[in-house]
């Protein structure tokens, strides 16, 4: 064949072969120019089906005039030998380009968009590929993407031009018969079902995935392992791979990637405007970083008023290396909560989206934020790479990106300058106070905050081995360096934390709690986390109603955006009886912290202490909602169903809150319920379990007195209520308003221990 002509073709070499032909390198005698002639061999010419893709690709392309398509010169025949010739394209295939390793962001970028550009093209025309993968794509010299090989393209009656002769090149493939290149398939092409362009986009997903990696997002050991991953698994995040493609990248090939058709991209003119937007907003960001922004910009970032810090993805191999990403992302949050007028989410509600794969305009509709600061942390050795943006939702624009590579020693620095670049892009104006408060790094001894780290991980855990595991830590870190005030601070709070659930007896806590919060003090009297936590003691064990308010203010004062403290200090107003201002604050505390289970649930408490039983109802219903699982969610039905008087679903309700680990107060509280629907001989049978629980574990006083409350035994209710007195106990704060007592309220005995309780009105 090298020597033979074709028409008015003279074959030079052979280029390649595949499934529908061999291609050679031809000269055109007519035109004098080289071609690429695709030729039909004669044993595939006689199939009739293989005959009929053969034409079938020669017209879909030709149908397509874009300069990322390989043209379509002509069709023919000569002697019996079936060819089409097209244009030449002198590159490397795109998959000889990765060759196994990550493009850079400008040719990714640059290459992505010419893809999709294409396939919009193909798509408004009518013509799905279905078969997209690298070695159908050349890239020339100039970095031209050129699309190959529509052989196996489905082409919509409809929407190519055709006359009626032709009509029978272009039928839909039959539902069952599987296409394509396993790796690059879609799931419904992988099962055999019908497709459409949607399919193509999948098939560029994996494409913009390898990439982006220069790893597959779906493989397997065999063809039935890939097609079982590319149905049920979801890929690696980009960022485990390579940590320098932006996080809108990422975004953006999941979309692609989304098993169900109807979430991915509907169109590739959509993913092609995405990809434009951001290589648009990357080019900006480069070009006039140094520069003053014009007007326009300057107003839009001056709107922006909100911003979740969402969890810094961990891209190391340890996975034992969280606690530094998840340390890194807390103190972020902690120094921009402390900017005046902005809105930072707490860490509770963007801790819910960690190992997820999000969609950030989503993020931000759910949470009502103008803005969003995402992140990747890589430890290797003694080196850290640290690399963030700031996207501003309206648009999707970055306004703001850095990456830092590092000694991990530096990581103060890398924070505080984090936290700079996000202010200065928000245009925010500080005051020397609250600058002065984002530059304290707290410590120099990067071992001591590794350690701090580490204890503030466990911590999060919110579980008895945890809190005892936060201990240790803390107190290594305060070993290696005395004079780091937060260790000491959270030293406390984790004490007082095992305190106030009853995993530790008061007389040998509450002294170590106090000594590490008056260090942590001393240290440091700004710190917004000591003294939320002295307003706590002074509420719950020390009945100092004013020192504690101070505290709550001044924790408050100095951290606006502290959603623990807003939520905190509601409860304390709900229990001094002043509504109004806890509802206000139970409110703020949920603006802060919109996807925390137990700020809804804090809410919906003080409601239910301010006897507003149908909103507490509300919030119990939100709850259930987003997690019928959590105890709370049943806790707080039941507690608004008694309110108003509905006492059976109430019992119904915290029947199911105690099975789902509701513990002593919750279980109280049904005992309580057994007692005023009469059910004596339940009511009993639950206090006989907490007097027998007493003798190994803690379990608080007023839980039993409340039972008795229930059950009318006022004289064994006011005993257990002085035991309770004796002991300083901190659920003692709500006997005020609570209304599982209310029957006891007409006895001199009840105004008595609420008097030297401190309720003086």
């Amino acid at each position: 064949m090298l020597s033979d002509n074709i028409s008015h073709y003279r074959i030079i070499k052979k280029l390649g072969a595949g499934g529908m032909g061999v291609v050679y390198l031809a000269q055109d005698t007519r035109l004098d120019r080289l071609t690429a002639l695709k030729i039909l061999p004669p044993e595939l010419a006689s199939d009739e089906e293989m005959m009929r893709r053969f034409v079938q690709e020669a017209k879909a392309a030709s149908a397509i005039n874009h300069p990322n398509v390989a043209h379509i010169y002509e069709i023919g025949e000569e002697d019996g030998v079936h060819f089409i010739a097209m244009e030449y394209i002198e590159g490397q295939t795109l998959e000889n380009m990765i060759g196994g390793r990550p493009l850079e962001i400008a040719q990714f970028l640059d290459v992505s968009v010419q893809l999709a550009d294409a396939l919009d093209e193909a798509h408004s025309k009518g013509i799905t590929h279905r078969d997209i993968k690298p070695g159908n794509i050349i890239i020339t010299p100039r970095v031209q993407v050129k699309v190959l090989d529509f052989g196996l393209a489905k082409v919509s009656v409809r929407e190519l031009p055709t006359n009626k002769s032709e009509v029978a090149t272009a039928q839909y493939t039959s539902p069952g018969t599987v296409m394509g290149t396993v790796q690059y398939m879609s799931p419904e092409q992988a099962l055999g079902k019908d497709i459409d362009h949607r399919t193509d986009i999948f098939s560029l997903g994996v494409v913009l995935y390898e990439m982006a990696t220069g790893q597959l997002p779906f493989s397997g050991t065999s063809p039935t392992d890939t097609i079982d991953k590319i149905t049920h698994s979801q890929p690696e995040a980009v960022a485990r791979f390579n940590y320098t493609m932006p996080v809108e990248i990422d975004r953006i090939i999941r979309k692609c990637l989304e098993k169900e058709r109807d979430r991915r991209y509907q169109t590739s003119r959509d993913l092609l405007v995405d990809l434009k937007n951001f290589r648009r907003d990357s080019d900006s960001g480069i070009t006039q970083r140094e520069t003053q922004p014009s007007h326009g910009q300057a107003r839009r970032k001056k709107a922006i008023d909100s911003l979740a810090v969402l969890p810094f993805v961990n891209v190391s191999t340890d996975p034992n290396m969280e606690y530094l990403s998840d340390g890194i992302t807390e103190n972020i949050i902690i120094s921009l909560s402390q900017l005046p007028k902005l809105k930072v989410m707490a860490r509770s509600t963007v801790f819910r989206y960690k190992g997820k794969d999000v969609d950030l305009q989503e993020v931000g509709r759910e949470l009502n934020v103008r803005a969003l600061v995402t992140g990747r942390v890589l430890q290797l050795g003694d080196n850290l790479v640290i690399s963030a943006e700031l996207v501003n939702l309206s648009d999707g624009s970055q306004l703001w990106g850095g990456q830092y590579n590092k000694k991990v020693s530096d990581i103060f620095a890398v924070q505080e300058e984090i936290a700079k670049e996000i202010t200065d892009k928000l245009r925010l104006t500080l005051s020397n106070v609250v600058k002065k408060r984002l530059r304290k790094g707290y410590t120099a001894n990067t071992d001591a905050y590794q350690i701090y780290l580490k204890g503030r991980y466990y911590f999060y855990k919110q579980t008895a081995e945890g809190f005892r595991k936060a201990i240790d830590y803390f107190q290594q870190a305060i070993e290696e360096d005395p004079d780091y005030a937060p260790a000491y601070a959270e030293l406390a709070n984790t004490y007082s934390t095992l305190l106030y659930w009853g995993f530790l007896p008061r007389d040998e806590t509450l002294p170590k709690v106090s000594e590490a919060l008056e260090k942590a003090l001393d240290l440091d009297p700004t710190l917004a986390e000591a003294h939320l936590l002295m307003a706590k003691n002074k509420f719950h064990y020390d009945w100092d109603w004013a020192m504690a308010d101070r505290e709550f203010k001044k924790a408050i004062d100095l951290n606006p955006n502290y959603a623990e403290a807003h939520s905190l200090y509601a409860f304390y107003l709900a229990d001094m009886g002043q509504f109004p201002e806890a509802i206000a604050e139970a409110k703020r505390a949920l603006e802060l912290d919109p996807l925390s289970l137990f700020t809804i649930m804090g809410l919906g408490f003080v409601y239910s202490q301010a006897r507003r039983y149908d909103r507490a109802l509300d919030q119990g219903r939100k709850l259930l909602e987003m997690d019928p699982n959590f105890f709370g969610s049943h806790w707080l039905i039941g507690v608004g169903y008694y309110g108003k008087g509905m006492v059976d679903e109430a019992i119904a309700a915290c029947q199911k809150a105690v099975t789902l680990g509701g513990g002593p107060l919750v279980a109280a509280f049904l005992g309580f319920l057994y007692g005023v629907s009469g059910r004596r001989d339940e009511a009993m049978k639950v206090v006989e379990q907490m007097r027998e629980m007493r003798k190994q574990t803690y379990i608080p006083s007023p839980s039993i007195a409340m039972i008795y409350a229930g059950l009318g035994e006022r004289d064994l209710a006011f005993e257990w209520l002085e035991m309770a007195y004796q002991e300083h106990n901190a659920t003692m704060t709500s006997l005020k308003v609570s209304n599982t007592f209310d029957n006891l309220r007409t006895d001199p005995r009840f105004a008595d221990l609420l008097n030297r309780i401190g309720f003086t009105d």
